[in-house]
């Protein structure tokens, strides 16, 4: 017979989280840094418990979930696998208010890819569905982008946007400049990029960052710190256009 002496540990209960009733503090503050969120950080037997948490959601401004949702939907319709024709047609009826009972399977596509959602069962447009559409027709531009910290722990870079704004800086994915330069975190900070932009988005969260790219290495003599004297004079912009609507 086998004594147990001294008390049975048991693990200390977590704080819930203030903002939902579905997760714990911990779980939620993990949730907003990937784009997992808190349901692809959780047991198998559990995960329906936290599905569609808002702390984590792709519909929260500012979780990772929404901002790779921003990417997603951007990087779509810029590119040749853009929705077909009467899915691109069908996302405009739901935005112009219109009776779509004719798009019933386009809906459901729309739907699965949360560019559309439902408010008193009619569909409705939601924030990745009007980036989609916006981002068919605004200008986009090739522009400097500096990076100016990074954050780890957030997955998250602080980054100014030459072509849109020289002080306020614009917050992207860190795994985005990542994967598109190959260099490691701490390699970031005070590096120049390059990337095309929409240059007139109205604030910070609304400008999307695609086709990422190094810039090309500075001359040899401005290295040395021989940088010659330039007037102040705004930088010049590579038009990108806009896809065809």
């Amino acid at each position: 017979m086998t004594e147990t002496f001294g008390p049975e540990y048991v693990r200390p209960a977590q704080d819930d989280c203030p903002n939902c009733p579905c997760c714990t503090a911990a779980l939620c503050a993990k949730g907003r840094t990937t784009i997992l969120e808190c349901y692809g950080l959780t047991r198998d037997d559990v995960r329906d418990n936290v599905r569609g948490c808002p702390c984590s959601s792709e519909e929260t401004r500012g979780t990772a979930s929404w901002r790779h949702g921003k990417l997603r939907a951007t990087t779509l319709a810029l590119s040749e696998r853009r929705l077909t024709v009467d899915g691109e047609l069908a996302l405009r009826a739901v935005a112009a208010g219109e009776i779509v009972a004719e798009y019933a399977e386009e809906i459901t596509s729309l739907s699965l890819r949360r560019f559309v959602g439902f408010v008193d069962n009619r569909p409705a447009l939601t924030e990745l569905g009007a980036t989609y559409l916006a981002a068919q027709v605004e200008r986009r531009f090739s522009t400097p982008v500096e990076v100016e910290a990074v954050d780890v722990r957030t997955r998250t870079a602080r980054v100014i946007v030459v072509g849109w704004n020289l002080t306020e800086p614009v917050t992207v994915l860190l795994d985005q400049l990542i994967g598109a330069t190959d260099l490691q975190a701490e390699e970031l900070p005070g590096r120049f990029l390059e990337a095309d932009a929409n240059c007139y988005a109205p604030t910070a969260d609304d400008v999307v960052l695609t086709n990422v790219r190094l810039a090309p290495p500075l001359p040899a003599a401005w290295m040395a710190g021989d940088v010659p004297v330039v007037e102040d004079k705004p930088v010049a912009l590579v038009d990108r256009g806009a896809t065809d609507a």
